[in-house]
């Protein structure tokens, strides 16, 4: 069994335009086939509002995949907490090979969320305010064939660069003030390490009924290995300070590539692992490959003023299980 994860980089206009569509199409078809995928973890698609209609429909990637067998697949999409359907962007997509039994929304189910005041914000805060996600985690119960389902989780975590504060940067949108910056990175920060959290207690929750759970999460969590978020979802024993707990550790299945292999994207010529692949033990001892599909991965920095690229800066990832 085939588990991708890709980051289209932000794949659909608002206004649904198939003549214009078809650059991206070109470009990023040839790169979902090439995956040949059981599961395939979508991040950043887009959905479009047909005159009249009562909510967004994923228009753009019904094009993309007309002509592949993804579009056969069951499919789930998560939704905006109003329960009116898919964002205009940035929304999570799995298609899966395999009945897929329960779909949700995840915002801030498990976790509450954390209070934050920046001091520097114009004008000031009256008081602590609520950090609300600015995009869901999809998690699915998936009919694999086997005794357990799989739990997969599609994930696009917050990126760590600055969020706003009120008043804190010039009409040139330049930050005022290191302050004011500092602040915004904090809450950037902050939003990425809740949306992790939420997504180890659910996994907890799993565990709870299950230490044998086959748990899977894939997508673009917008950090790498050395980072806090990352430690907080493998819950390492190293880190737990309890053996006890080890069943319940995630393993970071690209870990095992070496850094050259692993590279998702490639900013100002350092290459960086910011899509990942965890598994609970039960898929680990499954995992027959992990790679990375970053052969001709562009520079999203050096190459962002080319218009004339329709593809993602992001490379696709791909483990295999044997059952």
């Amino acid at each position: 069994m085939k588990i991708a994860t890709f980051n289209m980089e932000s794949f659909g206009a608002d206004r649904h335009d198939p003549a214009a569509l078809l650059p991206r199409l070109k470009a990023l078809r040839p790169k979902i086939l090439e995956l040949e995928a059981d599961i395939l973890c979508l991040q950043e698609v887009n959905a479009q509002k047909p005159g009249g209609a009562a909510s967004r429909r994923f228009l753009a990637l019904d094009l993309l995949l007309e002509t592949t067998p993804y579009l056969g697949y069951h499919r789930a999409t998560s939704a905006r907490p109003s329960g009116k359907g898919p964002g205009d962007r940035h929304n999570l997509v799995i298609l899966s090979r395999y009945p897929i039994r329960h779909s949700e929304s995840l915002y801030q189910t498990h976790a509450r969320p954390p209070l934050w005041q920046p001091i520097s914000a114009d004008p000031p805060y009256e008081g602590p305010q609520s950090i609300e996600f600015d995009r869901p985690v999809l998690r699915t119960e998936i009919d694999i064939g086997t005794d357990r389902p799989l739990h997969l989780f599609a994930v696009h975590l917050r990126a760590p660069i600055a969020a706003m504060i009120p008043g804190g940067k010039q009409p040139d949108r330049s930050w005022k003030s290191i302050s004011t910056w500092a602040e915004g990175y904090q809450l950037a920060v902050l939003k990425q390490t809740a949306q992790a959290l939420e997504i180890r207690l659910a996994v907890e929750a799993l565990f709870d009924a299950d230490e044998q759970a086959q748990i899977v999460l894939a997508g673009d969590f917008n950090a790498t290995g050395e980072t806090g978020t990352l430690r907080l979802l493998r819950a390492n024993p190293e880190d737990t300070g309890s053996p006890a707990l080890e069943p319940r550790r995630l393993f970071q299945l690209d870990a095992a590539l070496p850094a050259e292999r692993r590279k998702t994207v490639i900013h100002n010529g350092r290459g960086q692992t910011l899509d990942h692949i965890f598994a609970s033990a039960a898929m680990t001892a499954r995992t027959v490959n992990v790679r990375v599909f970053n052969c001709d991965l562009p520079d999203e920095a050096l190459d962002s003023g080319n218009d004339d690229y329709a593809g993602s800066y992001h490379a696709a990832m791909l483990a295999e299980f044997a059952f």
